[in-house]
């Protein structure tokens, strides 16, 4: 076989393996796994999922009888200000495309690169003072003990300085009254920003795919079990 011939075959393998690699990545996140468990009326805790299309985060009271977020909102100047907020938005991800992507087209193969290569993780803060129903929302009632096993995914994941206060990243926001947080754990393509979150809600108790590294798989597992005035 001639070298155009093989390229040509070898490119045609290799787009077969990655359509095949998507079609899994979407299986496994869209087919929710687990039984989920259901709270009693005076045991639960509304929580909400909400995505961009490509990036989703997770909504939690910022005072409940299990947490009080408060603090960790003082911890920066920026959402100091909006520690009164009735909510908080929680994300994860790499720090370079977290804070050098506007949008999707300003994804490059060197950010890709530099983000796959188990970039730093931050933890995203932003408090929500409102809540907007609409197709990119879903909302959940988890147990409290479910939600004591999100409060806990959530605080492993941030990095704490000698004083036991969260480590904020000076001078980094998106402009909207947010911040971030140094994270603990390495960024990388297998554990991506909705992989994480896949992770605390399957703890939090909600059935979630298996692997969540996209969002519209993330949200099509959680909306098979999402009350039907949530769903999209």
């Amino acid at each position: 076989m001639n070298a155009p011939l093989r390229a040509v075959r070898n490119g045609l393998v290799g787009l077969l393996a990655l359509m095949l690699a998507s079609g899994i990545a979407l299986l496994l996140g869209a087919l929710p796994y687990g039984s989920g468990a259901q709270p009693s009326p005076g045991d639960a805790v509304t929580i909400h999922v909400a995505t961009n299309g490509f990036h989703t985060d997770i909504l939690v009271p910022s005072v409940t009888a299990t947490r009080d977020w408060r603090p960790l909102l003082e911890a920066s100047p920026i959402t100091r200000e909006s520690a009164d907020a009735p909510m908080i938005a929680f994300g994860w991800g790499s720090q370079s495309a977290y804070t050098e992507l506007g949008a999707i087209t300003d994804l490059s193969p060197r950010l890709l690169l530099k983000a796959a290569a188990f970039d730093a993780s931050v933890v995203h803060v932003q408090p929500v003072a409102a809540i907007r129903p609409g197709p990119n929302l879903l909302t959940f009632d988890v147990t409290q003990a479910g939600y004591q096993a999100l409060v806990d995914h959530i605080e492993q994941s941030l990095q704490y300085g000698p004083s036991g206060s969260p480590i904020v990243l000076e001078g980094l926001s998106h402009g909207l009254g947010d911040a971030f947080l140094r994270g603990r754990d390495r960024f990388w393509l297998l554990r991506s920003c909705n992989v994480w979150v896949g992770e605390g809600l399957r703890k939090a108790g909600l059935p979630v795919g298996l692997w969540t590294p996209l969002a519209q798989s993330l949200m099509w597992s959680l909306s098979w079990n999402a009350p039907a005035a949530t769903r999209p």
